[in-house]
């Protein structure tokens, strides 16, 4: 099975919850890091099996990269870089793949991943799917073929902080129809 997810920002205090961030809206409502953590680790590790593929688009980590890698059964764990993330050569060994922008074929259809919302994306205009992170559910979700698949957005769809797979991305994008742009 294939997995998405974004945005779980391991170890940040500041998207906690009301108790203990100091930001006044974007927050979870867990009331402590290690509360946070534990519950999407167990939510990761319920769903996604340690041969499954999961694809973490962006801000995995705010310290200790390794301790939250290790509590993450799935072996092939893909990163894509997000704004929080620092590309360093130790952590190379940690994740099957780290790049700043992946495209994947899934059931013969071509997914752009990236940790920030587009507009248009490569073979948009053709039915690809673009999953992002970065905007925790605060901009329409609606756009053409493409979804916020952070977990903060997920929670937000299934009331669950967990990632999403693929098969549950093609129910809801069968839904959604492509946007045709001007393309030459």
């Amino acid at each position: 099975m294939i997995w998405f997810t974004s945005d779980t920002h391991f170890g940040h205090r500041n998207i906690v919850g009301p108790e203990v961030s100091r930001w006044k809206t974007g927050f979870r409502d867990f009331d402590s890091i290690e509360r946070m953590d534990t519950t999407i680790h167990n939510n990761i590790n319920k769903y996604v099996m340690p041969d499954d593929t999961l694809y973490h688009l962006g801000d995995f980590a705010f310290r200790d990269v390794y301790r939250n890698r290790s509590k993450i059964n799935c072996k092939n764990v893909h990163l894509i870089l997000g704004n929080h993330d620092k590309l360093r050569e130790e952590y190379l060994p940690l994740f099957s793949s780290i790049s700043p922008y992946k495209e994947v074929i899934i059931d013969k259809v071509k997914f752009v991943l990236f940790h920030y919302a587009m507009r248009v994306w490569n073979r948009h205009h053709r039915g690809a799917i673009h999953l992002y992170g970065h905007s925790h559910n605060s901009i329409n979700n609606n756009h053409g073929k493409s979804m916020d698949v952070g977990v903060d957005a997920i929670y937000a769809l299934l009331k669950e902080y967990r990632p999403i797979n693929s098969d549950e991305v093609f129910k809801i994008m069968s839904k959604r129809e492509t946007q045709k742009v001007d393309h030459h």
